[in-house]
């Protein structure tokens, strides 16, 4: 082998970055020239050891089952593949049947993207065969087959697009009632009341500066804190497109609604609708997961006929790139988040919703409609989700 010429140690590591594990260096390369003063690409990476590549890890893992129907499907390689061979030895199928999809490499990982989402309540078999080559044309030490099963929510075909806020999507609470505080509360986005008066917006410690709002207050007439800005045309159309939302959200059209009930503690939900037609809620000290597979864009919407209580110190625990802008709840009655309990996502309530001492919601405060009630805080924080 001839001595590196300039550049090539550099070309060398960059070939190894496109689809492989480990990040390399000089000692680990062996690269030299054919007697053409070519690169020679076949000794690129190949080690110390020489050994065949390996796959270390997928998505989902072997045996998985209650996965999304747009959930990645991914293989982790112990060094660098390249891309046009993982595009030809990556398949997915259902029983025999080979499933229309993509196979690329991003960051270390090659990713199978099915061309339409999967089907609930189905086996799915994905390989990765011997046609995997490592940039150093070394073959995969043998093919690669792992299982997972989709989950049942036959929803979950029809993908949730986000529920259209409108001007509310500004509002940490906007109320119809009251607002209520006991200080000292942190809130992270506007406040608005309607129709009520603004003298019903109260607790903020020195209403004058009102120091707890980052952010406007606004209220219908002059009888609110010194702080609130009087336009009652901004708070009709706020409080008219929470009612949009609050139907939107459980509109037919989005598809039949996974059922579930009761407590959710220890539950891992993934990206669609869900419902039920009492109660819902997470017990004291209890976790529930709201699993995104992977995709940011994914959207969760929970609603419950009567009312939604988060019990103290429980918590919703956003995962694999959930975002609290994606995840909406509806309660036909009332939201009440327990003591030092940690809620994420948008609240639309038909009633009442109470924040209780400690409380920490990363969303919005609503409620809608003629029965809609106060809105009460307790030494709480309200922070409206970035997009």
């Amino acid at each position: 082998m001839k001595a590196l010429k300039t550049g090539t140690l550099f070309l060398a590591l960059s070939i190894l970055a496109a689809c492989g594990g480990q990040s390399a260096n000089a000692t680990d390369l062996d690269v030299g020239f054919t007697d053409s003063g070519n690169l020679d690409v076949a000794d690129v990476g190949e080690g110390v050891d020489g050994a065949a590549p390996v796959i270390t890890s997928t998505t989902p893992a072997n045996g998985a089952t209650a996965v999304a129907f747009n959930a990645p499907i991914t293989a982790t390689f112990s060094e660098a593949m390249g891309p046009l061979t993982i595009a030809t030895a990556f398949t997915l199928k259902k029983g025999e049947t080979v499933v229309p999809g993509t196979a690329t490499c991003a960051d270390g990982t090659a990713i199978f993207t099915p061309t339409a989402p999967l089907e609930p309540t189905t086996l799915y078999s994905a390989t990765i065969s011997t046609a995997a080559r490592s940039l150093a044309g070394k073959a995969l030490a043998g093919d690669r087959v792992w299982t997972f099963t989709t989950w049942t929510q036959e929803a979950q075909a029809v993908l949730q697009v986000v529920v259209p806020l409108g001007s509310t999507s500004a509002f940490a609470i906007l109320a119809s009632a009251a607002i209520t505080n006991i200080p000292t509360s942190s809130i992270t986005g506007d406040i608005g009341l309607t129709p009520d008066a603004g003298s019903n917006i109260s607790g903020f410690s020195e209403p004058a500066t009102c120091p707890e709002v980052t952010g406007k207050v606004y209220a219908v007439d002059a009888t609110g804190p010194a702080c609130a800005l009087i336009d009652p045309v901004l708070l009709l159309t706020a409080k008219t497109d929470a009612g949009i939302a609050f139907t939107n959200a459980r509109a037919a059209v989005r598809g039949t609604p996974q059922a579930i009930s009761g407590n959710l503690n220890g539950l891992t939900l993934y990206p669609g609708l869900y419902e039920s037609g009492t109660s819902l809620q997470i017990s004291p000290g209890g976790f529930l997961y709201l699993d995104a597979q992977g995709d940011a864009n994914a959207v969760f919407i929970i609603r419950s006929e009567t009312s939604i209580t988060t019990e103290a110190t429980s918590e919703v625990v956003l995962t694999g790139d959930a975002k609290a802008a994606n995840v909406y709840w509806t309660a036909g009655s009332s939201v009440t988040l327990g003591t030092n309990s940690i809620m994420k996502g948008t609240l639309v309530a038909g009633t009442s919703i109470s924040l209780l001492t400690g409380a920490h919601l990363e969303g919005r405060a609503l409620n809608q409609g003629a029965s809609a009630e106060a809105i009460t805080l307790d030494s709480c924080t309200i922070t409206v989700p970035s997009p």
